[in-house]
C-alpha cells in the first residue's frame, strides 16, 4: 500500500516542491510556450513525450551514478554543461530559421516529427537534471527502510506532475495561438528562438554547487 512505502505527509511534501520545480520557467517551458503559441496543438503536443522520456533517463542516470560523478568530476560536468549549451543555441538558431516557414494553418504531422526529439535532448542534456535528481529525491528518503520503492514512487511522482504541467501549457499556449496570425506567430517563435540562445548562453556559465 502506498503507506508502507512513505507517509502521506512527506509524500504531499515532495510533490508540493516538485509542482513548484516544473512549472518554473525555463528552456522546456520556453519550448512549449513557444511551440504553442506558433505552431499550434499538434506540434506543441508533440513535445511531451520527449519531455517525459528525458526526464526519466535524467533520472535513472543520475540513480545509476552519473549524478554523483558529475559532482566529482570537472571536466565531465563542463561537457555535458557545454553539450547541452551549444544544442540550446543551436535550437535557437533553427527556431529563427523555421519562423519564416510559419503560416496561419497548423503545421503538418511531418512538420513537427522532429520536436519530439528536441525536447528529449533539451531535457536529458542538462546537468542540473542530474545533479537535481540526486540532490532533491534524497532529501525525502526515509533510511530506515527500502529506498528502491521510496524512489520509484518518487520518481513516478515527480515525472506525472511533469507530464500533466507539459499537458496544461501545450494546450494553454496553443490555444491562445488559434487566435494568432502569421506575422504574430512568427514573432513570438522568433521571440522563442531568442529565449532557447539565451538558455544556452545561461547553461555554459553555470557552475557545480
Amino acid at each position: 500500500m502506498f503507506t508502507d512505502v512513505m507517509s502521506l505527509e512527506v509524500w504531499l511534501s515532495f510533490a508540493a516542491a516538485s509542482l513548484l520545480l516544473v512549472i518554473s520557467p525555463g528552456p522546456a517551458v520556453a519550448l512549449m510556450v513557444s511551440t504553442g503559441l506558433s505552431r499550434g496543438r499538434r506540434a506543441a503536443l508533440s513535445l511531451i513525450p520527449g519531455y517525459f522520456f528525458g526526464d526519466l533517463v535524467a533520472m535513472v542516470l543520475s540513480f545509476a551514478g552519473l549524478g554523483a560523478l558529475l559532482m566529482t568530476s570537472a571536466k565531465l560536468f563542463v561537457l555535458l554543461k557545454w553539450l547541452g549549451a551549444l544544442y540550446l543555441v543551436y535550437l535557437g538558431w533553427r527556431m529563427w530559421r523555421e519562423a519564416r516557414q510559419l503560416g496561419d494553418a497548423e503545421p503538418t504531422v511531418n512538420g513537427t516529427r522532429h520536436l519530439g526529439a528536441q525536447a528529449f535532448l533539451v531535457s536529458v542534456l542538462n546537468p542540473k537534471s542530474l545533479l537535481f535528481f540526486l540532490a532533491f529525491m534524497p532529501q525525502f528518503i526515509d533510511p530506515t527502510t527500502a529506498a528502491i520503492p521510496q524512489l520509484i514512487l518518487l520518481g513516478l511522482t515527480f515525472l506525472g506532475l511533469g507530464l500533466f504541467n507539459d499537458l496544461a501549457y501545450a494546450l494553454l499556449s496553443s490555444s491562445g495561438g488559434q487566435m494568432l496570425r502569421a506575422p504574430t506567430r512568427r514573432l513570438i517563435h522568433r521571440t522563442g528562438a531568442v529565449c532557447m540562445v539565451g538558455a544556452g548562453l545561461a547553461t555554459a556559465v553555470i557552475r557545480r554547487q
